[in-house]
């Protein structure tokens, strides 16, 4: 019930969106460059050059000078329109940018104000501050002309406040505010339907049975799938391959068993049968060594499942490999002597170096043992160690019957046996080598025999 509940919690879990994220982050663009104007408008409102805001007020009273001579009856509606009409050219229209625009004021030779804008004080623009104050005003002064006596006061103040601005960024805000609709909308359907192969993809993945290992096939390729699926597919050609190796592994294990089970089979049937006597100790001799056969194939089985599941990185330490091989040739001597063969050791007393021991270890006793078996007998088997460069060198060498050129690729292949052999044997021998020097990350290759005879295997292990 616990499992269960877990799959359901897994199956209801929600993961976070790609399509909220590149949302999320164009919708940040665009606040951030919203940001970016508002910001380049408010320095621009309120950090205006002195010499700037001087030719704007000139320009200013160049327009407003025709209205100032205007007579007092029509004064205030022909300056008022004259400015409406400018601020309107300017897209600045209404209460929009009410705290930036100027101020105006129109005074006769007699010191009477005929005119001020909304926002101009009843007291002269041109008055000196008041002790203790600091100037407000930045004052234009003109005289409209036509020999009137008027003067026209144009200012602006030293210093804009915020909040002055305020309105034209609210006015920027609602004018972007449709580009940041449409372009959201056009971001999400881009998006949503962008990413429409990704969802078709798993799709496709979703809809594949347990086992079926066949390429991924799509209706068309983009720059962002195809290395998915390029990847996808090389795994599953590599599980395909895994499967099949396994398949052929557990067949080839089951042929091979089955011979020598049957053959203890029969020997243990002849040794129930057979009464005390010469013929029952040997039934029972030919079942003793059936069962070893059986159990050196088991082991080799399980080295070699071992040498194909490990980890592609193995664990190395720093170990003495003349003494290793030393106590290696020597626990494998007494498989020499029944058959009067000589095996022979040459290395230095000590060669320090880095390497993973059991890989190691394998390789050199299936090596000897491969090189005994296959030595006639009173021939010779003689390894060897040393350093060459970086690497570790070891050889082993027989002065058998060899093995033929065409056959020797294959000798690396699961319960392959050379054709006419007729020593025992399994079959896994070198393959267990093969599998184990492609682990260390090690060269393997054969080499010259003894005396012009026989075949030898070099390894070269790089150092961990």
């Amino acid at each position: 019930m616990a499992s269960k509940n877990t799959h359901v919690q897994a199956a209801v879990k929600r993961y976070p969106s790609l399509i909220q994220r590149l949302i999320a982050w164009q919708a940040l663009a665009l606040v951030l460059a919203w940001l970016a104007l508002a910001a380049l408008l408010t320095w621009r409102g309120v950090a205006w050059g002195e010499a700037e805001v001087n030719a704007r007020l000139q320009r200013m009273a160049t327009v407003l000078a025709g209205a100032a001579l205007s007579p007092e009856a029509e004064l205030q509606a022909r300056m008022d329109s004259t400015e409406d009409a400018v601020m309107a050219l300017l897209g600045l229209e209404g209460d929009v940018a009410k705290g930036l625009r100027s101020v105006y004021q129109l005074w006769d030779q007699q010191g009477r104000l005929l005119y001020r804008s909304a926002n101009a004080p009843t007291t002269r623009l041109d008055a000196a501050p008041g002790p203790g104050e600091a100037p407000r005003w930045m004052v234009q002064r003109s005289d409209p002309g036509q020999g009137m006596g008027r003067v026209l006061l144009i200012a602006e103040p030293l210093e804009t406040p915020l909040s002055a601005v305020l309105p034209l960024l609210w006015l920027v805000l609602k004018s972007q505010l449709g580009v940041f609709l449409w372009h959201g909308l056009v971001i999400w359907l881009s998006v949503r339907f962008g990413l429409r192969p990704l969802a078709q993809l798993a799709q496709r993945i979703a809809k594949r049975r347990a086992g079926d290992t066949a390429p991924v096939q799509v209706d068309r390729l983009y720059a962002e799938t195809a290395p998915v699926l390029r990847e996808l597919n090389d795994l599953l050609a590599h599980e395909a391959q895994r499967l099949e190796l396994e398949r052929r592994f557990l067949a080839d294990a089951a042929h091979e068993l089955r011979t020598p089970l049957a053959a203890v089979n029969a020997q243990a049937h002849l040794l129930l049968s057979e009464a005390e006597g010469p013929a029952r100790h040997e039934a029972a001799g030919a079942l003793q060594q059936g069962i070893a056969r059986v159990s050196h194939l088991l082991a080799q089985l399980l080295t070699l499942a071992r040498a194909e599941a490990g980890p592609s990185e193995p664990e190395a330490s720093p170990v003495d490999a003349a003494d290793l091989l030393r106590g290696r040739v020597a626990l494998l001597a007494g498989l020499a002597r029944p058959r009067a063969i000589e095996i022979s050791l040459q290395a230095p007393d000590s060669l320090p170096f880095r390497l993973e021991h059991e890989g190691f270890c394998s390789i050199v006793d299936n090596l000897i043992d491969n090189a005994i078996r296959y030595t006639a007998p009173g021939g010779q088997v003689e390894v060897s160690l040393s350093r060459l460069g970086p690497a570790l060198e070891v050889r082993v060498r027989d002065n058998g019957r060899g093995i033929a050129p065409e056959q020797r690729e294959r000798v690396f292949e699961r319960f392959y046996r050379v054709p006419g052999s007729s020593e025992q044997g399994t079959g896994l021998g070198l393959a267990i080598v093969k599998r184990m020097a492609d682990r260390m990350h090690a060269e393997l290759s054969f080499c010259d025999g003894l005396d012009g005879r026989g075949i030898g295997l070099q390894l070269l292990l790089p150092e961990a």
